[in-house]
């Protein structure tokens, strides 16, 4: 007697396969052979896909602080403000009996590719002292800080992330690495030099006393130019410093338990974005995703469940995968592409970037070709377990999915157009589903 054996009616679905066509059903050509029953298909999956309002972000907890304003004719107006808190060094230490030098900030850059824009634009930016304490209360990108509108201190001047500068350390000149450094105001320099003790007696107190500072760039710059440079306030380098008694100083730094937080700001963004945001129901053959809260592209895989061709027989997904282009020559040297996306879904109760079960994958992808010239998500797991609760329970979870740009890993902001034309081998968005029937 034979032995009993379990086949598999494997079925390979992607928007461009090898087939040969009956009216507007699809078969494998190799249907009725090895295994296959000749199970029918539709040909290209229909996806509707339109550029979408980003919400505000999370953005207390971003590993860097970002500063700056980028100005592009089509993603529009991109403006960046970073609030820090500031910690003692040291309890009781109060220097306002000795001789008061200067009181100069310097903040250190994240790296020397950290920065996005042109290197060449001048960027301007005012520091102002916090008159409201920084609160965990405020976690949200659109949140703001209120300050005394007297700036302490300013910049105009190109971000240089590349090059060292040379400072004071104990009267040794000394070189150290990218760095900003501003000289302060002598008003705030003596509210810090005449600290008394009871406002250096606790870090609560000294919170109190000194509630931060607020960077807010000013610069207007024309089409196609600004940067916006990551700045790691945590940095060795990073401090208010006193220098007193000609060769002295003391050091105020932000620590990990300090607060640092940063504001975006999108405007002017171009009538095609816009014109997507405000029709839900069409689809566009180009999307607009950027990073700093601006838009994102929404994908709806509207037939995804059609290819249940028999509610007895359970899918098992063998591999899924979302091909994603930039719009050829869309980019520039100075705005280049961004080195990685992320595909996330929208939740279910408040349509918020949601993360799927993918995310933590090694295989997930989304980092950028250069080669190839996209970036691919193998999304094979959740694409798994929307079937297994559509066929078990009856749900339907499939909400489309987005894809955004991250604001932080990689820390510098970054924007794109994709091409989302349909129905094209190897352009376009392509979504590739390779299943069994069990």
């Amino acid at each position: 007697m034979k032995p009993n054996f379990l086949f598999y009616s494997i079925v390979i679905i992607s928007i461009f396969t090898a087939c040969k066509k009956r009216n507007d059903n699809v078969y494998l050509v190799n249907e009725g052979t090895q295994g296959f029953d000749g199970t029918a298909y539709k040909a290209n999956f229909n996806l509707l896909t339109h550029t979408v309002r980003e919400d505000s972000l999370v953005s207390d907890s971003l590993s860097h602080c970002l500063l700056g304003i980028t100005n592009d004719p089509v993603f529009g107006i991109s403006k960046t403000t970073s609030f820090v808190q500031y910690s003692l060094p040291q309890l009781d230490k109060v220097v306002s009996t000795q001789t008061l030098d200067s009181v100069v900030l310097y903040m250190q850059y994240t790296s020397t590719s950290a920065y996005y824009g042109d290197l060449n634009a001048i960027a301007d930016f005012n520091v102002y002292e916090l008159t409201e304490a920084m609160k965990y209360a405020k976690i949200y990108s659109n949140n703001t800080y209120t300050y005394n509108p007297t700036p302490i201190g300013s910049y105009s001047g190109k971000f240089t992330p590349k090059d060292s500068i040379t400072i004071n350390e104990l009267g040794v000149r000394t070189r150290i690495a990218p760095t900003i450094r501003i000289k302060l105001s002598a008003a705030f320099a003596n509210k810090m030099f005449n600290a008394s003790s009871t406002d250096v007696g606790s870090q609560a107190n000294f919170l109190s006393f000194f509630k931060g500072l607020a960077f807010v760039p000013t610069t207007s710059p024309g089409s196609i130019s600004g940067s916006i440079a990551a700045f790691n306030f945590l940095g060795k380098f990073s401090k208010i410093r006193i220098y007193y008694n000609g060769n002295e100083q003391s050091d105020f730094v932000s620590i990990k338990e300090n607060r640092r937080f940063t504001q975006f700001e999108v405007s002017n963004q171009s009538s095609n974005i816009l014109k997507q945001k405000s029709i839900a129901t069409f689809s566009f053959d180009t999307g607009y995703a950027q990073s700093l809260g601006g838009s994102k592209l929404k994908i709806e895989i509207k037939d995804l469940f059609k290819s249940i061709i028999n509610p007895n027989k359970f899918i098992s997904i063998a591999k899924a995968e979302l091909y994603i282009r930039p719009i050829a020559g869309s980019n520039t040297t100075n705005f280049g592409l961004p080195a990685r996306l992320l595909a996330l879904q929208p939740s279910a109760t408040n349509s918020l970037n949601q993360g799927i079960l993918d995310l933590a994958e090694p295989f997930y992808g989304g980092v950028y070709n250069s080669t190839s010239k996209y970036y691919k998500f193998n999304i094979t797991s959740h694409i798994q377990d929307l079937f297994i609760e559509k066929q078990q329970n009856n749900k339907d979870n499939n909400r489309g999915l987005f894809i955004i740009v991250p604001t932080d890993f990689p820390v510098a902001p970054s924007q794109i157009m994709i091409d989302t034309r349909k129905n094209l081998a190897n352009a376009g968005i392509e979504f590739k589903l390779y299943y069994s029937e069990l």
